[in-house]
């Protein structure tokens, strides 16, 4: 893929979208897993592009650093979420250590994935250190890791085999608690506007799961005082794909 600047850079495909029904409350497990990996595959494709267009201690350069922080905050959140109560839930019914393979991809990125969080906070201190270079190296030095570890994941998920264990009623309870607590984490002026500009409109559109009321605060009021940061994403506010990352979606699914 070639930049506006005129340079070549190289990013990373998002994971196909598992097969079966999002309303189903197994099989929606993998998908949902599958629409917010891309989202942070998205993300970090986001930097890797835009990176080619900011200068040294410029405003702009600012705006994607911080944008670039929001997104590793974005992978923070999944996996303390993941490791603190998804698992555990699932762990509870379905065995021990069921769930530890996953801990462990976690595990496997963490020293390059902190190296690119340490370089972020050290140019935001010294924006005339920039060297694009340098920053898409970093990226490169943890993505292909993370990737595999989040198309890994997904396998993990699979609905007939949770369906052995937990029954429909008490997931759906766990969701529940599960989406509540997220909520109360959430930082509405910044972490969600991610899901939209680096959503899936077309698979996913769906998703996250916002009351209409939120969507709107997130989309309007709450999007302007950080629109600096949101315009590096990979989609607009309604997850309509630009261009550019278009050839690194997924392959579009069938409605169920």
């Amino acid at each position: 893929m070639t930049t506006a600047a005129g340079q070549e850079v190289e990013m990373y495909y998002c994971i196909p979208i598992p097969d079966g029904d999002w309303r189903d409350i197994f099989e929606t497990q993998a998908i949902k897993m599958a629409l917010l990996h891309n989202a942070i595959i998205r993300g970090f494709n986001s930097l890797l592009y835009y990176s080619g267009e900011v200068q040294p201690s410029t405003k702009q350069l600012d705006s994607l650093l911080r944008y670039g922080q929001e997104n590793c905050k974005l992978i923070h959140h999944h996996h303390e979420n993941e490791e603190t109560m998804y698992f555990p839930f699932l762990e509870s019914k379905m065995g021990q250590g069921r769930m530890s393979s996953n801990v462990r991809g976690h595990e496997a990125f963490h020293k390059p994935f902190a190296a690119f969080e340490e370089h972020l906070d050290a140019i935001l201190k010294h924006p005339s250190q920039w060297d694009v270079n340098t920053f898409r190296q970093k990226i490169h030095g943890f993505m292909p890791t993370l990737r595999e570890h989040l198309i890994e994941e997904i396998d993990t998920l699979k609905s007939s085999e949770i369906a052995k264990y937990i029954n429909a009623e008490e997931f759906e309870e766990f969701e529940k608690k599960f989406e509540d607590a997220m909520k109360a984490q959430a930082d509405f002026s910044k972490g969600p506007q991610l899901a939209y500009i680096n959503g899936d409109g077309v698979n996913g559109a769906w998703f996250p799961p916002i009351p209409f009321f939120l969507v709107f605060l997130i989309k309007y009021a709450l999007w302007w005082p950080h629109s600096d940061m949101w315009a590096y994403g990979c989609c607009d506010k309604h997850m309509n794909i630009k261009p550019q990352f278009a050839p690194y979606e997924p392959p579009v699914k069938a409605t169920r």
